[in-house]
């Protein structure tokens, strides 16, 4: 009884390993293109450069625009992320899609760029974070100063608005001042309603050097407020209008003690592509400049349900050079064919033009990297399965994790109109 209980339970655990090593056989997951991207490959074939591109489907930002004015209309403002759309002519034809005329910058060489253009001169720049007084001295250097005095810059502590104030007085210059404030984010700023009264009180002192602009309250963070039960888009909406108690709380403060300072043309800056929808809906009483970039290209960090009805417009496209069956890795030649057996994922190895892109594979659906292999900028490895069907020419898709980096780093973005190329913008490296 005792051997028929052995025998039982070893028959019995060598069932149960080869159920778990059946279940953890990695599946098949290749697909061939879409309908879309099998149409951009077959553009790509007869009319593209032949070397990895970004693409930019000007449809689907058309159609992003149209859902970004049909969510934002007076007494909000909107106001063009410029570090989000890294290139002139997309920042010109954004503006005049939607008609306006506020920038917020990120980076020193991206203002004297703006500044000095005949277009983008005139608008109202607001600083997307505080700049070290040394990058303030440098663009001073290479700017007008009549348009570097219309520059609204954003302070978050009296240590810097001391700082800006002494470069104002020893500049003689007049600076129009936004200040941070922190409404959730906990990412630097003023922390309640009273701490910022002490710099209220400075630039109340040295109106002739400081000017006071408004307020900047930045909140993504409500965006990722954790839901176990519920409707995340509502867990949204209440984070959200937590913040802007926080955001009205500072402003009726400071109002009430400074009323003198609450004059002209004031900034109440918030948002962000993650929640700019919800502002028309309950944050005018506060609010009155929203801020959008990424949302009207979409990456994948932009993957939300507050987004769910903004397409995807911006892609890289990278040709296949080389096709190679099975996956042969150096070293590991005898044991190679291994692989594709375990995985049939790894039964085709594409080579590409580029690679280790801050990006994810979209199309073909099943491409997976090479982690025995490595990333190569050069020339990029992918496995995949026969399903994924690609030959030397075809290229592969990604979408940009983040816009920013991605859309400046290959030089100029490929325009497409109703599936084809139809010609190319510049951008510029933040």
């Amino acid at each position: 009884m005792e051997f028929i209980n052995s025998k039982t339970i070893t028959f019995a655990a060598i069932l149960l390993a080869a159920l778990l090593l059946f279940w953890s056989k990695p599946k098949d997951k290749g697909e061939p293109y879409s309908p879309y991207f099998k149409s951009l490959n077959e553009e790509l074939k007869r009319n593209g450069p032949g070397k990895p591109v970004v693409l930019l489907d000007l449809d689907r930002l058309d159609g992003n625009l149209d859902l970004l004015k049909s969510r934002l209309s007076p007494p909000l403002r909107y106001r063009v992320v410029v570090k989000s759309l890294p290139s002139l002519d997309l920042l010109r034809y954004i503006v005049r899609a939607t008609g306006s005329k506020r920038l917020m910058v990120f980076h020193s060489g991206d203002i004297v760029m703006l500044l000095s253009d005949p277009e983008f001169g005139t608008f109202d720049i607001l600083l997307g974070k505080p700049m070290p007084i040394a990058a303030i001295r440098e663009i001073h250097s290479k700017t007008n100063p009549a348009l570097f005095q219309k520059i609204r810059w954003l302070i978050d502590t009296e240590e810097r608005l001391n700082q800006y104030l002494g470069f104002a007085e020893e500049k003689n210059l007049k600076l129009s001042a936004v200040l941070e404030i922190d409404i959730g984010l906990h990412r630097g700023g003023f922390t309640d309603p009273k701490s910022v009264l002490p710099a209220m009180e400075t630039i109340r002192r040295n109106r002739k050097r400081i000017v006071f602009s408004g307020f900047m309250g930045y909140e993504p963070h409500v965006a990722s407020v954790p839901v176990v039960f519920g409707d995340k888009l509502r867990a949204v909406e209440d984070a959200l209008r937590n913040s802007l108690k926080v955001y009205s709380n500072f402003v009726d403060l400071s109002r009430s003690e400074f009323p003198d300072l609450f004059e002209g043309d004031l900034v109440f800056n918030g948002g962000g592509s993650k929640t700019y929808r919800f502002y028309q809906k309950f944050g005018t009483e506060t609010v009155n400049d929203v801020s959008v970039g990424s949302a009207l290209v979409k990456p994948t960090d932009f993957d939300v349900e507050s987004l769910e009805e903004h397409q995807p417009a911006v892609f890289i496209a990278a040709p296949v050079l080389k096709r190679l069956q099975g996956a042969n890795i150096p070293f590991l030649e005898s044991v190679s064919f291994l692989f594709p057996l375990w995985d049939p994922n790894q039964e085709i190895t594409y080579f590409t033009y580029g690679g280790a892109f801050s990006a994810k594979k979209e199309s073909p659906k099943g491409l997976q990297d090479n982690s025995l292999f490595g990333a190569s900028t050069n020339q990029g490895i992918l496995n995949g399965s026969s399903k994924t069907g690609l030959v030397p020419d075809d290229s592969v898709f990604f979408r940009p994790t983040q816009s920013e980096k991605v859309m400046g780093e290959l030089g100029e973005i490929h325009l497409l109109r109703g599936g084809k190329l139809s010609g190319k913008w510049k951008t510029f490296v933040n």
